[in-house]
């Protein structure tokens, strides 16, 4: 058997095995089947991905987000918008 194949025998016998679990239900076999590809495609993803290193721009945001002040009051209100209270 070729890799496709297999592949594609690994997903079916997932969503049938998600077919059982819910009790065998008729006419959902297309959300059984993308259900299945999406956990054959976790299955087959790396483990451990690199870590992400930080960057100089990572700085400006976390500046900005500890100089941003948390008391300043909304810049909307119904009665500065003209619209009725």
């Amino acid at each position: 058997m070729s890799d496709v194949q297999d592949h594609e025998e690994r997903i079916r016998d997932i969503a049938y095995g998600l077919w059982e679990k819910e009790g065998e239900p008729e006419g959902r076999s297309d959300e059984f089947w993308h259900r299945a590809v999406a956990i054959a495609a976790q299955e087959d993803a790396p483990d451990h991905e690199p870590p992400i290193e930080p960057s100089e721009d990572d700085s400006v945001d976390v500046d900005m987000e500890q100089s941003f002040p948390a008391s300043d009051p909304p810049s909307f209100s119904p009665s500065t918008a003209g619209g009725k209270v």
